[in-house]
């Protein structure tokens, strides 16, 4: 239901651009251009079928609809450069067994305009049935939005519209069918990013780089910088890339020109006499745009590349010349975009795109959610919770004491509820804290405390405001047709005072928020180590994690540095990540023994922690080893596809971390490349090895662990002879012994000068 509640954030914002711009540009027929189409221009674009299941729009499961004039929406959008020529709904509705005939129905609308009406006939309840519908094209716009509106009824003389036995389940598995044809776009960066990523397109963007086969590393690093302003933009849809040499792509696709090399395609191509962007027509296909990102030479290259992730809104024409891109303030740790602010108290409306999702509507509104990241690193330990000034507004109901309530829950977990009074607003002068809860990902220990929010991971808090009905008689239901509520913009989170700490090695972090590498937004603080002669799908795979961080910051990686050389100089007070079968590796860090997984041609060698200790988390002293050792060690030879992230501490600076993702062989590393898109299996990704085979993913923690951040030192001292609870027992009762001696020492001191000034008074 994530992703459904964020192409709900959309609706205020798409559906505010209006048909008029996306008509304006389906509407615009250009003739081939520098490239040169060769396919005639009256020549129609083939009319497409595009299925669009509800379990790909974000339902996890059934759409519930309950209570009569209850709604349930679904929202899908439409690319600038396709028209819908012909539309269908088909869905699988299941009412309750409840509703009466002729007086119940479900009402479905596309943008406001109702499409249908689907009545409850007798024999139909409690069954579930298969209706198709379709849909006028005239009314989709670049954000389309299906209601569906149940009119239930269980008496024909006196119904309660809240009846809990009034209520419609509509199936995952149902789907809008789109017929959809090609349109050709003008050659206009102002359209960017679309068509390259359109944000009306809510699927996974796939998008082609191409290069010559002649490039350098500071070309490798454009192509990074590319990818992660892309994975920025992508965001919760996920981003991958194809990185293809000399190849003409058959999609919209970006292509990295110097004059030095050029695929072979535009081997012609005018050489540039600085750093350029150019949109042009696909040279065989009208319906497909290229956007070329030109220079002299790599450098060149990678200011075109800064120019178009941080001067997009400068852009217009079909051509456009990079003059300077320059960093006028340097980012600071932890200004991600996409994190929240952990510096100051922060309003519910710095959380939402627009006021208007903090209003709900209705007889069983749907819940106001918040959502945001925070840093993994965010130290909550023994703390009395998060503080939260929370203020709303709401219909007032007809009592006092009604049963209406406001539910607050984090991350599907309740926190607190608040009665809903006759007052018509809550929240004066009233501060929740929310608590802390243990986090049952964090293997077992329970060393680290956390709030209910995930650090490092997507979080959403809910406000579901429940109006109760209050009958009189027999029939009469005193309630209002439709209820309204809303929290306050104005209402803060405060994450401010905590500070940053936290155990490493910890892929789980790496894998969730692309910690440590994304406390720097820009990537300032990290290199990329990359085998001298790298395979194109570890280049890939390169792109990919790239665009995974970009996703996880909201900004583009342009400070990150790219090297092939394990050279103290360059990755000294570095964070490293390493992606490629590199030998070098092992060599670099001196130690082999520290290396937990090795990988060399069909040879894989891994070490294992002990059973028994991960499964008590117990050692003599009453806790779990901050450093599981390795008890066993496993070396094969073998074939198949086998790839492994392990993380472990720098070679070449302390507190530093050292990221490594290897492949058993160049296709093995499309294992990568899916698995850090694929929620399922990040989830599972945890401690200092990961393992991925297939559809499998393994995790081990073992190995020596290090901290990185800051405590104020009673805290530090505390946290680290808490993990020693016998320790600090016998430590305590030395202390009173020492105090104890210590006073008695005094007092008999003191004593015995009060018994040689009595004798001497004497």
């Amino acid at each position: 239901m994530k992703i459904n509640k964020t192409i709900k954030t959309a609706v205020a914002i798409l559906s505010s651009l209006g048909m008029a711009a996306m008509a304006s540009a389906q509407a615009t027929a250009v003739n081939a251009d520098s490239a040169g189409a060769t396919t005639p221009s009256h020549q129609l674009a083939p009319v497409i079928q595009r299925d669009l299941p509800f379990s790909q729009l974000g339902f996890n499961g059934s759409i519930g609809i309950y209570g009569s004039e209850a709604n349930a929406n679904v929202g899908f959008g439409s690319r600038l450069d396709e028209v819908i020529a012909k539309a269908s709904l088909h869905f699988d509705v299941t009412p309750s067994p409840a509703l009466l005939a002729l007086v119940s129905h479900i009402k479905v609308y596309l943008n406001n305009e109702l499409m249908g009406v689907v009545p409850v006939t007798d024999g139909q309840q409690g069954k579930k049935s298969s209706v198709s519908m379709p849909l006028d094209s005239r009314y989709f716009s670049n954000y389309n939005q299906i209601r569906f509106e149940l009119i239930g009824n269980t008496h024909k003389t006196c119904s309660n519209p809240n009846d809990a036995s009034i209520w419609a389940e509509i199936s995952q598995s149902s789907r809008v069918e789109l017929f959809v044809q090609k349109t050709r776009l003008e050659s206009d960066l102002s359209l960017l990013p679309a068509p390259f990523f359109d944000p009306r397109d809510f699927g996974k963007l796939t998008l082609p780089v191409i290069m010559g086969a002649d490039y350098d590393l500071a070309e490798i690093k454009a192509a990074g910088v590319l990818a992660s302003h892309y994975g920025a933009l992508s965001g919760w849809r996920g981003a991958q890339f194809s990185l293809l040499f000399n190849q003409l792509p058959e999609q919209h696709a970006v292509v990295l020109v110097t004059n030095d090399n050029k695929p072979d395609f535009l081997r012609d191509f005018p050489d540039a006499d600085g750093p350029y962007l150019q949109v042009i027509t696909h040279p065989t296909n009208p319906y497909v745009k290229l956007l070329l990102v030109q220079g002299r030479d790599s450098q060149d290259l990678n200011t075109a590349v800064q120019g178009l992730a941080l001067g997009t809104q400068l852009l217009t024409g079909p051509m456009a010349k990079i003059n300077q891109v320059a960093q006028v303030k340097p980012r600071v740790p932890y200004d991600a975009p996409n994190w929240v602010d952990t510096s100051r108290p922060v309003a519910f409306t710095e959380l939402v795109e627009q006021r208007s999702q903090l209003q709900v509507e209705g007889r069983t509104p749907p819940p106001v959610r918040l959502s945001f990241q925070l840093p993994p690193d965010l130290f909550t330990w023994q703390s009395r919770g998060i503080p939260m000034d929370l203020q709303y507004r709401y219909s007032p109901p007809m009592t006092d004491n009604s049963g209406s309530r406001l539910t607050l829950g984090i991350n599907d977990e309740f926190v607190e509820a608040f009665n809903l009074t006759t007052a018509g607003q809550g929240g004066e002068s009233k501060r929740v804290r929310v608590p802390l809860l243990d986090d049952g990902l964090l293997g077992g220990s329970d060393r680290v405390r956390i709030p209910a929010f995930k650090v490092g991971s997507k979080n959403f808090i809910d406000f579901e405001f429940g109006f109760a009905s209050v009958t009189e008689g027999n029939c009469q239901v005193t309630q209002p047709s439709k209820q309204y509520a809303v929290v306050d913009g104005d209402s803060t989170i405060d994450f401010s005072g905590f500070p940053h700490y936290i155990q490493m090695p910890n892929l789980r972090s790496f894998a969730t928020s692309g910690f440590p590498f994304t406390r720097m937004a820009d990537l300032s603080d990290t290199a990329v180590v990359l085998p001298a002669s790298s395979s194109a799908e570890a280049l890939q795979t390169f792109l990919n994690v790239m665009g995974r961080l970009g996703a996880d910051t909201g900004y583009p990686a342009i400070q990150v540095t790219v090297t092939d050389q394990w050279d103290s100089t360059t990755l000294k007070g570095k964070d490293i990540l390493s992606i490629g079968v590199a030998q070098e590796l092992t060599q670099a860090i001196g130690e082999p023994d520290q290396v937990n997984l090795v990988l060399r041609s069909g040879q894989r060698q891994i070490r294992l922690p002990g059973r028994n200790e991960t499964a008590s988390g117990m050692n003599w002293l009453g806790r779990a080893s901050d450093n599981p050792e390795a008890v066993d060690l496993v070396s094969v030879n073998a074939s198949g596809r086998f790839a492994a992230i392990t993380g472990m501490e720098s070679p070449f600076t302390k507190k530093r971390s050292l990221v490594a993702i290897m492949a058993a062989s160049p296709q093995a590393f499309s294992l990568v490349d899916n698995a850090i898109i694929d929620s399922g299996k990040v989830e599972h990704m945890s401690g200092s090895v990961v393992i991925l085979r297939d559809q499998e993913v393994a995790s081990y923690n073992v190995g020596q662990h290090y901290f990185v951040g800051q405590l104020p030192v009673l805290k530090l001292i505390w946290y680290h002879f808490s993990n020693h609870p016998v320790l600090v027992a016998s430590l305590a009762v030395l202390l009173v012994v020492i105090v104890t001696v210590f006073l008695w020492r005094v007092l008999r001191k003191i004593a015995a000068r009060r018994l040689t000034r009595s004798g001497e008074d004497e």
